[in-house]
């Protein structure tokens, strides 16, 4: 088994989805929910615009942190913001709320990013400029996904459940799809690096020195002992920042993947490895078949 072949970090890409507000901007219910509830609501809505208040613990889609006033800087006749401006006016005016909300705690590269919901193109030629910044979680295709539990005290590490299969756009990873779909990434463990590395941050050599183990035995306890160089699949994990490592965030997922041969961006998968590898028959009625155990160096 290949075991560390390669490390794939998992980019968030920087499009349209800075903004979490459904599809054409907030209805005029919508908005009403969306700008009454106070500041550490958590909001949940449907792809048909209905929104709803939800406890933090239950899923949701968007975490408020605060209200930001646009007036002063886009006046009555000002034009409604183009896609650009509006990521412009988001980095600009809600980094600084949400870093507050997050007591200046939020982690760069983790699961978390800033956000807001914004009136829509009729609301702000009546004069609406209000919006509500939060925070939410974003796939690396662009894709919402939902959360659970407050992000101020949550674990902020970047790490999927074990049995997600990320997809594939192109040879790029993208938003999490269901396994028998085409993917780049299947999602094996999860390993907290604060019990390995109790006395600081380990820097990415130290890291792939204990994933590498680490992460073999995930994938021969997921796929049960399955040889993945058969399907020319390896291993490889996701590393902590610094950063990451300063704020709490101290989780990273092993996976299944594999570059393309001249290494110019990531396979195609079909299918899940779970539970694929020799499968034990009961010693009463058939010997056991030797299994082959993968290589976790």
């Amino acid at each position: 088994m290949m075991v560390g072949a390669f490390v794939g970090a998992l980019v968030v890409l920087a499009t349209s989805t800075l903004f979490s507000w459904p599809l054409g901007g907030l209805s005029a219910a919508a908005s009403n929910v969306a700008f009454e509830a106070p500041d550490g609501s958590c909001l949940m809505w449907t792809d048909g615009n209905d929104m709803n208040k939800v406890d933090c613990s239950a899923s949701h889609l968007f975490e408020i942190a605060g209200t930001v006033d646009l007036a002063a800087s886009y006046p009555a006749d000002a034009p409604f913001p183009d896609g650009t401006l509006w990521q412009k006016i988001v980095q600009d005016n809600c980094t600084g709320v949400t870093a507050r909300f997050m007591s200046n705690k939020l982690d760069p590269y983790g699961r978390y990013h800033t956000g807001a919901l914004k009136p829509k193109d009729q609301q702000w030629a009546a004069g609406s400029r209000s919006m509500r910044c939060g925070l939410q979680v974003i796939g690396p295709g662009g894709k919402l996904l939902p959360a659970t539990g407050s992000a101020t005290t949550g674990d902020q590490s970047a790490v999927y459940d074990v049995g997600t299969c990320l997809g594939i756009d192109g040879k790029s990873v993208s938003d999490p799809v269901p396994c028998d779909n085409a993917h780049a990434y299947e999602i094996v463990g999860i390993v907290d690096l604060k019990p390995l590395f109790p006395d600081g941050y380990p820097d990415q050599g130290k890291q792939d020195a204990a994933l590498s183990p680490a992460c073999g035995k995930a994938a021969t306890d997921y796929t049960k002992g399955y040889d993945l160089t058969k399907n020319g699949l390896g291993v490889t994990w996701d590393v902590v920042h610094q950063e990451s490592w300063a704020i709490g965030s101290m989780k990273v997922n092993c996976k299944v993947g594999q570059k393309l041969p001249d290494g110019s961006g990531l396979q195609k998968i079909i299918n899940s490895v779970k539970g694929v590898g020799p499968q034990l028959v009961p010693s009463s009625t058939q010997a056991a078949p030797s299994s082959n155990p993968q290589d976790s160096h």
